[in-house]
């Protein structure tokens, strides 16, 4: 699931449009472009189970040159053709039925984003809209399409998310675009665009 999020164009799901704008350098100390054969010597990169897209491949990194606190899992999306296009990194929270330690963790790291890239584009915290609103049902009801949204977006290309996974137990993920990854969607567009009109 965390990778079917990661790989998904429209990363942010709080029905917010990304401007092709603003570009940030790649976190972990890694950079855009990296061969999959670079990342592997320099990041320990593991090859994840294939997805459908024969252009791009999903890597986990097991020694990234650099690493966040509490953050335990790097992923990586790598172009056959462009190398490192986009990069996720996800800190897992359990025994939090309140969000506390969830919603803690979240505005630590829109604080240190916000202090490097300014204040996000966009920015969500809300929760109780519909179904689950009790406080015990927390990430229950960011996972409710609909519920809630813990979200935040800077400069058009980094999002910030604190995502449910059930009772007690979320995922702070943290993504970062690269101009590439733009170009990858672009091509992408147009590929579809064509076999739609060569296919009717």
């Amino acid at each position: 699931m965390k990778k079917l999020i990661f790989i998904a164009a429209s990363f942010f799901i709080c029905s917010s449009v990304l401007a092709e704008t603003q570009h940030p350098d790649a976190p972990l100390g890694l950079k855009w472009g990296m061969t999959a054969a670079e990342l592997e010597s320099q990041a320990g990169a593991v090859l994840q189970t294939p997805i459908d897209d024969k252009n791009v491949s999903v890597y986990s990194l097991k020694s990234p040159p650099m690493t966040l606190p509490g953050f335990t899992e790097y992923f990586v999306l790598v172009h056959k053709d462009l190398g490192a296009i986009k990069i996720s990194m996800n800190q897992e929270i359990k025994s939090d039925i309140y969000g506390t330690k969830g919603k803690k963790e979240y505005f630590k790291y829109k604080e240190a984003l916000t202090n490097k890239f300014g204040k996000p584009k966009n920015s969500f915290e809300i929760t109780g809209l519909k179904i689950y609103k009790d406080s015990d049902e927390f990430y229950q009801c960011l996972r409710y399409d609909g519920c809630g949204c813990y979200a935040s977006i800077f400069i058009d290309h980094i999002t910030l998310l604190l995502e449910g996974i059930e009772r007690g137990k979320g995922n702070l993920n943290i993504t970062y675009e690269s101009e590439l990854f733009a170009k990858y969607q672009a091509d992408k567009k147009i590929e579809n665009e064509n076999k739609i009109k060569n296919g009717l």
